[in-house]
Formats: C-alpha cells, sequence, structure tokens
C-alpha cells in the first residue's frame, strides 16, 4: 500500500544539479559508508558522459542518479512481502526484516535502482538516509558533495537555495565585467 502524501512541509527532496557536478564520487564513497554496502551496489551512481566533441575541444560532464521516490513506486506494487514500502514523507525504501532478495522490486522498477547486496542477500537501494533525516541531518550523500551538485530540502526550501546561488553567480559575473 502506498500512503497518501501528507503536505510539502513532510516532504524532502534531494535536486542534482549536474552542472556542478566534477564527478568526484564524494556521493557514492559517503553512500557506501553510510549504508555499510560492499562492491558492487550503489544506491546512487555518477555517470560519465563522454568525452564529446564540442567544436575543437572535448568536454566532459557527469550526472549524479539515484532513486526518484517515485509518487506510484513500481517497486513497492511489485513486492511480494511487502519489503518495498512507501512513507508519507515519500521516501521509498526496502524493509531488510521482510525482503527474501527475490529481486523482483528490481525487475519492476523502470530505473534499475533496486540493487542486490551480495552480503547479505538483500535489496539495496537510496532510502533518502531516513534515519540521518529524522535525526535534522542531511542525507550523506549530500552532504559530502564538495560542490554543492545535490541540494537536499523542502521543494521550497530547495527552491530558494537555486535561486540564491544562481543570484550570486550572476552578481559575480556582473563585477567580473566591470
Amino acid at each position: 500500500m502506498i500512503p497518501e502524501q501528507e503536505t510539502e512541509k513532510d516532504k524532502n527532496v534531494l535536486l542534482v544539479d549536474s552542472s556542478r557536478c566534477i564527478g568526484c564520487f564524494s556521493c557514492e564513497v559517503a553512500c557506501k559508508m553510510e549504508h555499510d554496502l560492499p562492491a558492487g551496489p550503489l544506491p546512487i551512481k555518477v555517470i560519465q558522459v563522454g568525452p564529446l566533441g564540442e567544436g575543437e575541444e572535448l568536454v566532459m560532464s557527469f550526472q549524479a542518479a539515484t532513486c526518484l521516490h517515485c509518487d506510484r513506486p513500481a517497486c513497492v506494487l511489485a513486492c511480494p512481502t511487502g519489503a518495498m514500502q512507501k512513507r508519507a514523507d515519500g521516501i521509498v525504501f526496502s524493509d531488510p526484516e521482510l525482503c527474501i532478495g527475490c529481486q523482483t522490486c528490481a525487475i519492476a522498477c523502470p530505473f534499475g535502482v533496486p540493487q542486490l547486496n551480495p552480503t547479505t542477500g538483500k535489496i539495496a537501494k537510496c532510502d533518502g538516509c531516513m534515519v540521518r533525516v529524522e535525526q535534522g541531518l542531511w542525507p550523506a550523500c549530500a552532504l559530502k558533495c564538495p560542490t554543492g551538485a545535490l541540494i537536499f530540502g523542502t521543494p521550497t526550501r530547495v527552491v530558494q537555495d537555486v535561486r540564491q546561488q544562481e543570484a550570486l553567480r550572476v552578481v559575480r559575473g556582473l563585477k567580473l565585467d566591470t
């Protein structure tokens, strides 16, 4: 069963600003350390795009990708044991006590997010660092991102932060031009 979303104040989002990602993989390492994950499963992945030719130059970019915590998650609907769950605040997570490692959720997810942890035989996926967030902390990936490519908070707060960053960028650009 998927609970209805309460209000915006109950929901947090993780915005990925790929224009700021430098491919340092700090988010991947922080997540693996936070969740004690072995080699293999990556709840957050940094994807390298390129190098691509742009005129006479080669350019490369990076994109951090993680669970979208869908409104109607196929993984939750497909899970035969109820291990894959969605909380009222929007976080989609796997309860290891109920997970049997059948990987039905991984097959159902159109984004390939749930992955089998070979050490535990259970599903590993981004849980939004719900324990950290309940303590008033940011998710490990966003906390350790050195460039601010991962922004965490309520939708209103995230939009305010992005606007502030853009305003600072514009002001700095104006100062350089004068």
